[in-house]
């Protein structure tokens, strides 16, 4: 059975009288009966009960342990394997292709240290080194 709009709204005004709720015909268009909806729920909410405000003693802070040097390096075969969450976590932010993204790579490798320790492995140019799966040639 197909019902058509005038319809529709003689059954909701039934529906709503029904269950005593009110009803207001608004039209996003004109405008019509908004500012009539605005006033009811303005003034609905002035007389919900107010709830008193209180403090809780017991504060708890929970915060997220950064850990900078959260990696190691391994040295197997002549090829320097370096993991770690903070390795992973840098190797999802670098697009290999790009070099702005191999700078910022480097930049980031000394900056956590992982350069320096590398050489002190004794790194040397042309050394392969492993970086979370991406296997990289070292230069300097």
């Amino acid at each position: 059975m197909l019902v058509g709009n005038d319809e529709i709204i003689k059954q909701v005004e039934e529906l709503a009288k029904k269950e005593n709720l009110e009803l207001f015909k608004i039209s996003a268009v004109t405008g019509q009966g908004v500012e009539e909806l605005i006033d009811f729920v303005t003034e609905t909410l002035k007389q919900l009960p107010k709830e008193e405000l209180t403090e809780s003693e017991e504060k708890v802070i929970y915060t997220l342990e950064e850990k900078e040097n959260d990696w190691s390096i391994k040295k197997e075969d002549g090829v320097f394997i370096v993991s770690g969450k903070a390795v992973e976590r840098l190797m999802g932010r670098i697009n290999i292709e790009d070099n702005e993204s191999m700078y910022y790579l480097q930049k980031s490798l000394k900056n956590m240290g992982i350069e320096e320790e590398l050489k002190k492995m004794g790194v040397k140019m042309g050394d392969t080194v492993i970086l979370a799966d991406w296997e990289l040639e070292w230069y300097e």
